[in-house]
């Protein structure tokens, strides 16, 4: 069994190499582009919707540790404006 290599490209004339590889597999045909595009797309909406995801996240659990602390004088203000409900 062969053992995949972990090495990145580090420099600017490995990636260099990489592009051109990448745009000679699609030039060839033996890639379809609709599909790298679909792909890419599909990949860009769901970094942008994990990332939405996770500051939704981390923005409510720093909420919540912050209500644990009522010294803190912007903190009540805070919970207050989010228990209050629009009228």
């Amino acid at each position: 069994m062969a053992k995949k290599s972990s090495k990145k490209p580090t420099s600017q004339q490995e990636l260099a190499e990489l592009g051109q590889m990448l745009v000679s597999i699609t030039e060839s045909g033996y890639a379809d582009k609709k599909a790298f595009y679909k792909m890419s797309f599909i990949k860009g909406v769901l970094a942008g919707f994990g990332g939405v995801l996770g500051a939704t996240i981390l923005v409510g659990l720093l909420l919540w540790i912050l209500s644990f602390f009522d010294t803190v004088p912007f903190v009540q203000q805070i919970v207050d404006t989010l228990q209050t409900s629009p009228k």
